[in-house]
């Protein structure tokens, strides 16, 4: 037997160890007459620490509905859920990614368009941003919570003032100031190339300008990967690297921790990390960082967001890409599917859930609740963030790439580019050849 089939087996064994060992699922019906429900809740996002204002909030305007919340680690979710529900022990309401996992869920879940259109109306798409990307075969499988954008890159402003430096507005102007935050001791642009959705980020980031909304032809099959704007974005991403925008090793380094943690503590100037960092920007955020990184770490630092910087004279930019960073899906099995359904419409269509999210700073999927800016810490990042609303609510394409055979080519292109192992050309064949197969 193979170590990877070895490992296999141990991870689905595992995951079932986990599922008998849990406390359970989905919980039995309330007794007749009873008049209320205990509804089962698992997710990734939130944890069990950001979940608690969420459930709160919700069992106090609905007292006859308790939520019952596990946390499952993104690692091990999959698995988890998917071999829970099968077997009718899973929970009532779940959460969802866009893409490879939506589709996977797709036949354990309650299709949610009626309840979207019975809370929100018959117009109901125009008001949940990017339901679409949660839809399988006319079948809306969850609703969207939140939505975030790649295509940014993150500064740390306080030590650009220390350097007396501003943020590079394109990629030759990247040159001259990558060399001064270098000879000051620190990483210029830090990232996490161990890992392939930082390096897919950056080169979607890359594509967009090239030939706006091309990329997601291209995944469609309606466009040739060959194409070449998408060969002289795998040449542009080399540049990263032979140029010294990113640091030496980075393809050994992870985003999160190792990546992030360097950015966090001042060790580098720039980052590209997309809108889900905008809690940054907030004084409760900064004061958990301390708690996280010690006493060194200065509360009074300003992180703050930008478009990702022009890469050639002429380019596009300020486009993002992304959708619903999370969804919530009911399960086709639920006894409890109408206290589920009310939860997630509570969680996801209604104005109170959707403006706790954007206390947090995060887009709020409901497209007429406002982002909460009341803890920003700096008019300059109140700013940033206002620049960014347009741009998420008219997201270029889709983060997600539905195949996950087709997201590895990629991934291991970006990789064998950035290490002189294929050429551009070679690259965006050998991508191509992976999205033929997937079709």
């Amino acid at each position: 037997m193979s170590t990877k089939t070895t490992m296999r087996l141990l991870a689905v064994a595992a995951s079932a160890s986990l599922l008998l060992t849990s406390c359970g699922g989905a919980t039995e019906p309330p007794p007749p007459g009873d008049g209320t429900a205990t509804i089962a809740f698992w997710s990734w996002n939130p944890d069990e620490v950001s979940a608690k204002p969420y459930l709160a909030a919700f069992e106090a305007a609905h007292p006859k509905i308790k939520v019952q919340h596990r946390f499952v680690q993104y690692s091990d979710y999959a698995n988890t859920t998917q071999l829970a529900l099968q077997s009718g022990s899973g929970p009532d309401v779940f959460g969802l990614q866009v893409g490879a996992l939506t589709k996977q869920f797709a036949p354990l879940a309650d299709d949610l368009g009626p309840v979207a259109a019975e809370k929100l109306g018959a117009e109901w798409k125009g008001k949940l941003l990017a339901a679409d990307q949660l839809a399988v075969d006319g079948k809306q499988v969850a609703l969207p919570w939140m939505v975030t954008g790649g295509g940014l890159v993150w500064s740390n402003q306080t030590l650009l003032k220390e350097l007396g430096l501003s943020v590079p507005k394109t990629l030759a102007e990247m040159e001259p100031f990558c060399a001064k935050v270098k000879a000051a001791g620190k990483h210029c642009m830090v990232q996490g190339a161990k890992d392939s959705w930082q390096n897919i980020d950056v080169y979607q980031a890359i594509a967009n300008q090239l030939a706006p909304g091309k990329f997601y032809q291209a995944m469609k099959g309606e466009a040739s990967f060959t194409d070449p704007a998408f060969v002289q974005a795998f040449e542009i991403w080399k540049q990263f690297f032979d140029k010294g925008i990113f640091p030496e090793g980075a393809l050994a380094m992870t985003a999160y921790p190792d990546a992030n943690d360097a950015f966090k503590k001042g060790q580098a100037a720039l980052i590209a990390f997309g809108t889900w960092q905008n809690g940054d920007t907030t004084a409760e955020r900064l004061k958990q960082y301390q708690e996280t990184y010690g006493a060194d770490f200065n509360v009074n630092t300003l992180f703050q967001p930008h478009f990702f910087p022009a890469v050639t004279d002429g380019a596009t930019t300020g486009h993002l890409f992304g959708g619903p960073d999370v969804g919530f899906a009911v399960s086709a099995r639920s006894s409890q599917k109408e206290a589920a359904r009310t939860f997630v419409t509570w969680l996801t269509a209604s104005e109170d859930g959707q403006k706790l999210m954007a206390k947090s700073v995060q887009q709020p999927a409901l497209a007429s609740v406002p982002l909460d800016l009341s803890d920003v810490t700096s008019p300059e990042q109140v700013a940033a963030l206002k620049e960014q609303e347009p741009a998420l609510q008219k997201l270029i394409g889709q983060r997600e790439i539905d195949h996950a055979d087709v997201r590895t080519a990629l991934g291991d292109a970006l990789s064998s580019v950035a290490s002189s192992q294929q050429s551009a050309a070679e690259a965006a064949a050998a991508v191509q050849r992976a999205i033929e197969s997937s079709r």
